[in-house]
């Protein structure tokens, strides 16, 4: 039986997937951040979804 690569030995790893799952949300936010991106807090009772009811949110841009 072949041995795995050293690549694919090297990904593994003896953190948690939660936290593996934590660090990459992180990691993407700040890239997401840094380049020039923005977050939206959306107020409580608003949807973007018509069927569902409740006040609608404006388009961005507009």
């Amino acid at each position: 039986m072949a041995k795995p690569s050293k690549s694919a030995a090297s990904k593994v790893s003896s953190e948690p997937p939660i936290l593996q799952q934590h660090r990459l949300i992180a990691e993407q936010t700040a890239q997401f951040l840094n380049g020039g991106g923005e977050i939206q807090q959306i107020p409580r009772g608003v949807s973007g979804q018509p069927k569902l009811g409740g006040p609608s949110l404006k388009p961005a841009g507009t």
